[in-house]
């Protein structure tokens, strides 16, 4: 049988998880890139750039999804002091490759099985 948490509770596991992501300073974009996407990447990133300017790590695993939304993500990368270490894994296609383009090619990496592409090419 399955319990399920009031909303708004997050269970013991997952804040465990979320302090642990927050002090690696992590920012994890997995799936498909929508509004709610971007906002929780914002979110982040805004909170980690006042925690300190030291460099964030974004892993980006994503097919893609809502153009504008992976803008959103884009600008803010540049606009934040802290610099952001991009990091490609699995997918990156389509709005995804936007956002991993917003470091500078010396931060940005890719992981051995990782594919990319973009539909506007």
């Amino acid at each position: 049988m399955e319990t399920t948490q009031p909303p708004g509770q997050i269970d013991a596991r997952s804040a465990f998880l979320e302090e642990k992501a927050f002090k690696s300073r992590t920012v994890l974009i997995f799936g498909t890139i929508t509004d709610a996407t971007a906002a929780e990447a914002a979110r982040r990133l805004i909170a980690l750039d006042a925690e300190s300017a030291e460099p964030i790590d974004m892993i980006v695993s994503s097919p893609g999804g809502h153009l504008e939304s992976g803008d959103t993500i884009h600008d803010l990368i540049r606009f934040i002091r802290a610099p952001v270490r991009m990091i490609g894994s699995g997918w990156v296609g389509s709005a995804a490759t936007h956002v991993y383009l917003a470091a500078p090619r010396e931060r940005r990496f890719v992981l051995l099985s990782t594919g990319a592409v973009n539909s506007r090419a």
